[in-house]
């Protein structure tokens, strides 16, 4: 019993000394890549920025407004009516059968 509590104690230290070893071109490859990627993300904040700020500056087009009492005139034409073609009110469907 003893034996085997003795022999966990290496292996533990193993384990918590490998990571140190580390070469230190490892560490600094990986801080170079850690500072590229700050960059990006800095440069996609004030990107949005940009965006944001012109989409909230514009205005929206106006709606063009629609007078009510204006009246079409749509030509009958030779097209197939139903009642007299001087009626006062004219219904007009259009239908497309593709």
């Amino acid at each position: 019993m003893k034996r085997t509590r003795w022999l966990w104690l290496p292996a533990v230290g193993l384990a918590l000394w490998l990571p140190a070893c580390a070469q230190k071109s490892d560490v600094e490859a990986v801080q170079a890549t850690q500072k590229e990627i700050l960059a990006k993300l800095e440069k996609m904040d004030k990107d949005q920025a940009t965006i944001l700020a012109r989409v909230q500056g514009a205005q929206p087009a106006a709606r063009p407004q629609v007078d009510p009492n204006k009246v079409y005139e749509i030509p009958v034409g030779s097209s197939h009516v139903r009642g007299p073609k001087n009626a006062p009110v004219t219904i007009v469907e259009f239908s497309d059968f593709q």
